[in-house]
């Protein structure tokens, strides 16, 4: 409050009312013996506070009673409000002549307030955000482009005709600079896109390519100008023919974000693609975990590697051409304007833009069919070194695929306690087989059990205590190495065999489907020498000889390691450090392997394509 209190005030308002101010020279008001014993033990005043009440003494001249309470002096100096300000507390903790009593309560309390948040950094736009503004873009583009196909071949017809001197338009021959200029008049309407990248590249001192063929454009015109009168070879059809090419490399562009940021878009619950730390030497695992949508969008909107060093080209070419057009206009007999042009045109190359956006444009849309989006030139990066692909029990056999076909018990153990002691086992490993055998206990009105311990073989099984029991889940190889007697009849392929104490207490027959989804994965995995595949299986049933026999590949190179490695390897979760190389839709095989395949080969095809 801006309204000062004396201490009058204060001490009336707890119950007391303020002692006489003592003069000197009144011995009748002198304090009593015993007031000047209670005053000597009233607190002291400091010279702040006495300036603050000046007419209070230094020693407090009160009776303080048993049931009076002792107050410290309080400080009723008014404050500045601007100090409350945090804009004011550039200065905070340097007293000034203005200020010289600060209060360190109020200098920490200052210092409190004036800690400035840090500003956030940008988050990149949403996916329907950038799928709306290719959308709305995107047609309007591929019309004008249709528009510009008969324009190019005009260009190419009137390049024919002046410098092959093709006489099969005889009334051209003093036509030709004009219709030259009317095709470049006409491509520039039918491509604002090319001129205005060029002229935001030139704005932002990026040189590129789009720069390079605006300055080539306008070097054209001023060529052409001194031969509408004589006449003579025009160059405007080469920079129309060069400017389609632009122009539809930026129209791949968009078709190849539509197509990923559509696919993006219709995902429910995406799973991502990361590049894990080496589970083995000298290469990098893939697998999949939840994604991460705002890592991806952040490098799929970033410059690919093949445009930086179009830029990087297009930057050194610039002045490097002047600076010959330049020396050739001083030592020879050519104009600066002729010679520019002419070298300009040179370096620039037409399909160079299609290095990159082609491939991506048409991966891209093949992906959508998959349920795949690559992240650019990004995820090419990731998925195109060596890797290793772990494969995990869903990534073959969804869950969906797998199921029983049919059962054979052996002794006297009772169909539920059977399938219980088996249920028990394969839960304590993660098997996936255990939805298989819930659905047989429940069928069996079965009572569930629990492993009290459990362990796992090489060999292919699981070993667990239940209810005092010990309990063998595993393939028919298992059971032979672990000494159990196998009767007549009960040699199976696919089938779960479980052993009670040692003896053969059931046999469980295990279908499953093959995905068409899946098959292709295989396959375009497969066949690439770059990836390795390991399997990660927690079902002891899924082998290399499996897959051969289901999908009807070659599995000679699948790495099969042992079943406590198939173990450890499926365990192993990315963390948040590693790479994320694209998105999949669904949790299938077919989606992960086929996005893995296309970032190898979108790599592969634009540096070769640069080339």
């Amino acid at each position: 409050s801006p309204e000062e209190f004396q201490l009058e005030d204060i001490l009336r308002e707890f119950g007391s009312a303020p002692a006489p101010t003592v003069q000197a020279d009144d011995p009748e008001a002198a304090p009593r013996p015993d007031d000047t014993e209670n005053a000597s033990d009233a607190p002291e005043l400091s010279d702040d506070d006495m300036k603050l009440v000046p007419d209070m003494p230094k020693k407090r001249a009160k009776r303080v009673g048993d049931d009076t309470a002792v107050f410290e002096p309080i400080r009723v100096s008014p404050k500045d409000p601007q100090l409350d300000a945090p804009m004011k507390l550039a200065k905070i903790g340097k007293q000034t002549d203005k200020t010289p009593h600060a209060d360190p309560a109020d200098d920490i309390q200052l210092h409190a307030v004036a800690i400035k948040e840090e500003k956030a950094p940008d988050a990149p736009p949403s996916p329907k955000e950038v799928l709306s503004a290719r959308r709305n873009g995107l047609g309007s583009i591929r019309l004008r482009l249709y528009l510009q196909a008969p324009v190019l071949l005009a260009a190419v017809l009137l390049l024919l005709y002046d410098g092959r001197g093709l006489d099969f338009f005889p009334n051209l021959t003093g036509l030709s600079v004009w219709l030259s200029a009317a095709l470049l008049l006409w491509t520039v309407f039918l491509a604002p896109e090319t001129l205005l990248r060029g002229l935001r590249d030139l704005f932002h001192l990026r040189i590129s390519l789009y720069t390079l063929i605006i300055i080539a454009g306008v070097l054209s015109v001023l060529h052409s100008l001194p031969l509408l009168e004589t006449g003579g070879q025009s160059y405007c059809c080469v920079v129309v023919i060069v400017c389609y090419f632009l122009q539809k490399s930026i129209y791949l562009d968009s078709a190849g974000q539509y197509h990923t940021l559509r696919t993006v878009c219709g995902f429910d619950n995406p799973m991502g693609i990361y590049d894990s730390p080496q589970l083995f030497e000298d290469t990098d695992s893939l697998r999949r975990s939840n994604a991460n949508v705002p890592d991806f969008m952040e490098h799929f909107l970033r410059e690919a590697f093949p445009q930086s060093i179009l830029r990087i080209y297009a930057t050194a070419i610039l002045p490097l051409s002047a600076a010959i057009a330049y020396l050739l206009c001083r030592y020879r007999s050519v104009g600066f304007v002729d010679a520019w042009l002419l070298l300009l045109l040179g370096a620039i190359p037409c399909g160079a833009m299609l290095s990159y956006y082609r491939p991506f444009s048409a991966l891209a849309k093949r992906l959508s069919s998959f349920g795949g989006a690559l992240c650019g030139w990004h995820g090419a990066t990731i998925f195109g070194g060596r890797h290793s692909i772990i494969l995990r029990d869903e990534d073959l056999f969804p869950l969906s695929n797998i199921s029983s076909n049919g059962m054979k018990l052996y002794g006297s153990g009772k169909p539920a306690r059977v399938i219980a002691y088996a249920l028990s086992a394969l839960e304590a490993a993660g098997s996936p087989l255990a939805a298989v055998f819930d659905q047989l206990l429940h069928s069996q009105y079965g009572k569930r059990y629990h492993a009290t311990a459990y362990r796992f073989y090489d060999d292919g099984g699981i070993g667990a205590e239940v209810l005092n029991d010990t309990v063998l889940v595993g393939s028919l190889p298992f059971m032979r190495s672990m000494g159990v007697q196998m009767p007549e009849g009960a040699k199976v392929r696919q089938a779960v065999y479980v052993s009670v104490n040692g003896e053969l207490a059931g046999v469980f027959a295990i279908k499953y489907k093959p995905s068409a989804s899946t098959r292709k994965g295989l396959r375009s995995v497969l066949v690439n020498h770059n990836f390795s595949v390991v399997l990660a299986t927690r079902d002891f049933l899924i082998t290399p000889e499996l897959l051969a026999a289901k999908y009807e590949l070659n599995t000679e190179t699948i790495i099969y390691p042992a079943f406590s490695e198939r173990i450890r390897l499926s365990e192993i979760d990315p963390n948040e450090k590693i790479r994320q190389g694209g998105l999949i839709a669904k949790d299938t095989f077919g989606a992960f392997a086929s996005t893995v395949a296309a970032g190898h080969t979108l790599r592969i095809c634009s540096l070769f394509s640069l080339i």
